[in-house]
């Protein structure tokens, strides 16, 4: 058996795949321990010759190829969890790229003991383009930022994405695959609702949700995401899956629902007048959006 399953799903991003295929070639690592799975969802694109060529040019790389016809991430994610044959899972999404220590950090940092692992690393974004001025530390998280520092934990409030997610294959067998009956009043799934998901049964577990700082990928951000639309329709579905959440307890944590939210209208307007009096307008103006956009999918 494997030690590592890197499940890639991929989706009509070529050039992306390549370049996450290319920064494995710097990578050190036993490649007796790795298993790499690309799993098409669909694409109109070769994917299977783009595998089939790179593994004859690298054949250290135990590279396999599997396709997925019901389209959607979750049915991908759910195939590759079927197909892999290692101890540990690691979900990376086709636009990345790993940290050139990735795989000697994976084989460092769990040598030891590959069950009972939940958690995810850190993404850093890398934008296409200059970041415009308006995207602050409130924004980062809704293009898949996630820096926890030198914490060891992910918060209550807190998940990985599986932009960068480590699951133990003995966990899954638990606690059940991606649940791919998630759906908002508009028939489609808000972003990081699946891991979310996911993440709330393994803690009903009672795992704890690991964060591995040294674990890094880079997430490219193309162009055409930098724009506020994109941002203001992520955050307002984050409320309404909050919402959602609300909905099956009990009237108390609607209290505390309302109540979070108001705190959070204090804070975002503490800090809101500090940014005008800094002459930072347009941080100012996100940052006011951004709670109004939420307050909206929460209450809405």
């Amino acid at each position: 058996m494997k030690k590592f399953s890197i499940i890639i799903p991929t989706y009509n991003r070529p050039k992306l795949l390549a370049e996450l295929l290319d920064s494995m070639l710097i990578q050190k690592f036993n490649p007796d321990d790795f298993e790499i799975l690309v799993i098409d969802n669909n694409s109109t694109n070769d994917v299977k010759k783009l595998i089939s060529d790179f593994t004859q040019v690298h054949p250290q790389f135990d590279i396999k190829y599997f396709l997925e016809t019901q389209q959607g991430e979750q049915y991908a994610w759910n195939k590759g969890i079927k197909e892999a044959q290692g101890k540990l899972l690691i979900f990376v999404d086709d636009d990345t790229t790993f940290h050139q220590d990735y795989f000697a950090t994976l084989e460092n940092d769990f040598k030891n003991n590959l069950d009972d692992i939940a958690g995810g690393g850190k993404v850093a974004p890398v934008f296409e383009y200059q970041k415009p001025a308006w995207i602050n530390k409130f924004v980062m998280p809704y293009f898949a930022e996630i820096n926890l520092g030198e914490r060891s934990k992910f918060p209550k409030n807190k998940h990985p994405y599986a932009t960068n997610m480590l699951i133990s294959k003995n966990i899954l067998n638990e606690v059940g695959t991606i649940n791919t009956q998630l759906m908002s009043d508009k028939q489609t799934v808000p972003p990081g609702s699946y891991e979310r998901d996911l993440f709330q049964r393994i803690r009903s577990k009672g795992y704890p949700i690991y964060y591995f700082h040294d674990l890094v990928v880079w997430h490219f951000i193309p162009q055409e995401k930098i724009n506020k639309s994109y941002v203001k329709e992520r955050v307002i579905e984050s409320g309404k899956t909050q919402r959602d959440i609300y909905k099956n307890k009990s009237f108390g944590w609607h209290i505390y629902g309302l109540w979070m939210d108001l705190v959070k209208w204090v804070a975002a307007l503490v800090l809101s007048v500090y940014y005008i009096f800094t002459t930072q307008w347009e941080k100012a103006g996100m940052l006011l959006k951004l709670r109004w956009w939420k307050s909206k999918g929460l209450w809405h």
